[in-house]
């Protein structure tokens, strides 16, 4: 096995560095002030000298302590014996430099890692070797993947579990909302004012309820992996007029002005998921007027600057420019967000203010499935906003096909 110390996925990562560059340092050290054997007994790591042929040659108490195996029994023999498979990567290794982590056995056939750091010494063929055993360190980090993995899938059963109970949880519903509006347009008959108050908060509620399941269970679809794309060349301005139009109504009847501008789209037939697309435009847009009480709720698409995709941390293939993106920016004059909230607004798992949540409604959850929709057709979403200033939700999805 060979993993470069930059590689490993040790959650003291930066402390593991730390310790190679300084186990490097002290093997260099020994080769400019190159000691003997009894001398080297005294050194905190195993030492090991292998001559062009790649046997021992020198072997010092601590690689002793590590593998088992006293001087006597390991003087001449290949190193292979150690390493098995592994001994073409020490020749690597030296040449460039590198610190690694290979596997190994000691005298009692038990299982090790071994941290190495090679040097070709000076006017020689030998190789030095510096060791450190990390056996336990690589057996946590084993467990913390076993523990990830063994994670991992289940919130992946649970969400395909979710996703199963589609029709139990929304037949329901859907009785609930048609019988309900039934009532409420006569076809038991007219109803007195109390009943038909009544009947509408029951069918209000239940729309409502259904409009969160329909979030979960989409948000469970993408965590699960069960989301189908449907990438496709379309009028991009053509579908923004169509949603711009139905969110305009609502902003209208708030009294909120409702502002389009669509004059910086040069691509305007572009491939991508047109429904993907319609559903995050009309999440965040119906975010803003819920949330603007006063003045308006603008919308720019624009082609972004490639530093703005940099700094999205966003990976651009070859034959993509700033044209191969498109930017919507939707800008509000509501309540803003604090610098706390921005940290979390995309979180499914947190909720903002409860005050906020039964004056405005909502959950809140329908931005955290934007950003994971986004996220999965190769975009990003992000805010920018001060309470009281209102808020501006950027986000970015590639407009034309990557080429193999």
């Amino acid at each position: 096995m060979f993993l470069p110390v930059h590689c490993l996925p040790h959650p003291d990562i930066n402390i593991k560095l730390f310790h190679a560059i300084i186990l490097f340092m002290k093997l260099k050290s020994l080769i400019k002030n190159f000691l003997p054997a009894n001398n080297l007994d005294y050194y905190p790591d195993g030492v090991i000298i292998i001559d062009s042929l790649q046997n021992i040659t020198l072997w010092n108490k601590k690689a002793g302590e590590i593998f088992g195996y006293t001087r006597q029994e390991m003087a001449g023999r290949n190193i292979a014996i150690l390493f098995d498979a592994e001994t073409e990567k020490i020749n690597e290794a030296a040449k460039h430099g590198k610190i690694m982590v290979l596997s190994s056995k000691n005298s009692l056939d038990e299982p090790i890692f071994v941290e190495v750091a090679c040097k070709v010494l000076p006017g020689r063929e030998n190789i030095m070797l510096a060791l450190r055993d990390v056996t336990k360190n690589q057996k946590v980090i084993e467990k913390l993947l076993i523990e990830y993995e063994t994670a991992s899938k289940i919130n992946n059963n649970k969400s395909k579990f979710i996703v199963g109970l589609s029709g139990d949880l929304k037949t329901p519903l859907h009785s609930l909302i048609g019988f309900s509006q039934g009532l409420l347009d006569g076809v038991c008959g007219k109803l007195t004012e109390k009943q038909a108050k009544y009947v509408a908060i029951i069918n209000k509620n239940a729309n409502n309820l259904l409009d969160i399941i329909d979030t979960l269970l989409e948000l469970s679809a993408v965590e699960a992996g069960s989301v189908e794309t449907g990438p496709k060349v379309f009028d991009v301005v053509k579908t923004l007029n169509l949603i711009c139009g139905k969110i305009r109504q609502n902003a209208e009847k708030k009294g909120l002005q409702f502002e389009t501008d669509f004059n910086d789209i040069v691509r305007k037939n572009i491939y991508s998921d047109e429904a993907m697309l319609s559903r995050v435009l009309a999440s965040v847009l119906e975010n803003a007027v819920k949330f603007t009480e006063i003045g308006s709720v603008r919308i720019k698409v624009l082609h972004p600057d490639i530093e703005i995709l940099k700094n999205q941390g966003m990976e651009m293939p070859q034959n993509f420019n700033d044209r191969s993106y498109l930017m919507f920016q939707v800008t509000d004059t509501g309540i803003g967000l604090s610098e706390e909230d921005m940290s979390f607004v995309f979180d499914e798992y947190s909720r903002t203010d409860r005050s906020l949540v039964k004056k405005y409604g909502g959950t809140g959850i329908k931005l955290a499935l934007a950003k994971k929709t986004l996220a999965l057709h190769g975009g990003a979403i992000w805010v920018e906003s001060e309470p009281g200033q209102g808020s501006t939700f950027s986000f970015i999805i590639p407009a034309e096909r990557p080429r193999d």
